[in-house]
């Protein structure tokens, strides 16, 4: 969850935790308030009226024009209590519905008679009130919120635009890059001491990858002279006689180790080619000529191993690359269908809906993806094997946007390379 949004909804069932609150607790308060001031005009109307019926001789509850619908006037038992003030649901003579009220009722000594006296007023009005006034804060309360919560997601966007800002450079940096990071300024003091420390952070980064780059490339060139002595002297050594069989075992081991090196070398320096764009020439490409043409090649290994080879051409894919890159891609991924595979295994090739495919049989579970593209990662035991061929053909495939996929379906390891 983002950040923004988790802020949001933190805001959001705060307000809607005091709007769930307010609104009744603004109710009762407003209903208390307005009985309060009903019954104030009861006890006021009841004031004005009790000394004008003490004074009449006759008998008051008679036609009393004081009297009416609102106001009663009948004989009662003595009484000595209270005034009492209370609520209640009166039967309407007119509409016959339920009206509630509010009644105050009161005893007085009339002419020495003892008379019960009840003034109501009704409450029908003021709860409509209420209600449209509960309504109405409700509405205003949902509209403060909302216009809150966009107000607020709006600003945050804007609070956090410099950090989207950032984190979009950093997506897009890479530490091969040849110009530093500039993340930009700031007018937010956090985001600015962040920028600040990323790019130093970057800088170090890309300065030390620079320095390793430099020091592999400046080594494998070094050494390929030393190679090339070493092995010319090997070769020449060979040559001289006599030679014993210890010698000449001697010997077949250094000249195995020196082809290792020899290997190693090369493919550094041709990671270290690719890295630095040495390849800058582009051609149309037959992807399926050149296979075949590699497939040609690889022949005598994979028929000392047994191997059966299947193609399947179901198109053939032209793409505009450098030649000697992609019969790179290709022949590595064909080397090692055939060096990591088992004795009578079988391998399929094929080029289908954009893809170059090899699949072959080997180990009996699948390879270790996190690492199955990095340099010197290695899958088997093979002496053979630099650990450098599918970091060669990755960074091949970033170079010209390919998209490279390893999947295993039992028991056939497969990569595909989508090359459009």
């Amino acid at each position: 969850m983002k950040l923004l949004n988790k802020t949001v909804r933190y805001y959001f069932l705060l307000s809607v935790i005091l709007l769930l609150v307010a609104v009744p607790v603004f109710y009762f308060v407003l209903k208390r308030i307005v009985i309060a001031n009903v019954d104030a005009r009861l006890i006021a109307t009841k004031t004005q009226l009790v000394p004008r019926l003490q004074v009449m001789e006759e008998t008051p509850e008679g036609n009393n024009p004081l009297l009416n619908n609102d106001i009663t006037l009948e004989r009662a038992a003595p009484h000595s209590g209270r005034d009492s003030l209370y609520t209640s649901d009166v039967v309407d003579s007119n509409s016959r519905r339920k009206v509630t009220y509010r009644l105050l009722t009161s005893h007085l000594v009339i002419n020495r008679d003892t008379y019960r006296l009840q003034i109501k007023s009704s409450l029908a009005n003021h709860e409509a009130l209420i209600t449209s006034i509960i309504i109405l804060q409700v509405l205003l309360l949902s509209l403060l919120l909302a216009g809150l919560l966009l107000i607020n997601r709006s600003l945050a966007r804007q609070v956090w635009k410099p950090f989207y800002n950032t984190l979009r450079k950093l997506r897009a940096y890479k530490v091969d890059d040849a110009a530093p990071l500039h993340l930009g300024n700031s007018d937010i003091s956090e985001f600015k001491e962040l920028n600040a420390a990323v790019e130093q952070l970057a800088e170090r980064s890309r300065k030390s990858y620079v320095s390793q780059k430099e020091f592999a490339e400046n080594a494998s060139h070094e050494m390929r002279t030393p190679l090339a002595v070493f092995q010319g002297k090997l070769e020449l050594l060979m040559q001289t006689t006599p030679l014993t069989e210890e010698q000449a075992t001697l010997i077949t081991d250094l000249a195995t180790a020196s082809q290792r090196m020899a290997r190693l070398n090369k493919g550094l320096i041709l990671l270290t080619r690719i890295q630095n764009g040495q390849f800058p020439e582009t051609e149309d490409i037959s992807v399926q000529k050149m296979v075949i043409h590699l497939l040609d090649q690889y022949r005598s290994q994979a028929d000392q191993k047994q191997l059966g080879i299947e193609t399947s051409w179901q198109e053939d894919l032209l793409v505009k690359a450098n030649p000697t890159l992609i019969e790179v891609l290709t022949g590595n991924l064909l080397a090692n269908a055939i060096r990591h595979n088992i004795t009578g295994g079988n391998i399929l090739v094929k080029i289908a809906a954009g893809a170059f495919t090899v699949q072959n049989t080997g180990q009996l579970y699948p390879l270790n993806t996190a690492r199955l593209f990095q340099r010197f990662a290695k899958s088997s035991a093979d002496a053979e094997s630099m650990g450098l061929g599918l970091e060669i053909v990755k960074k091949i495939c970033d170079l010209y946007k390919y998209e490279i996929t390893y999947a295993y379906e039992h028991p056939m390891h497969v990569f595909s390379v989508k090359m459009r």
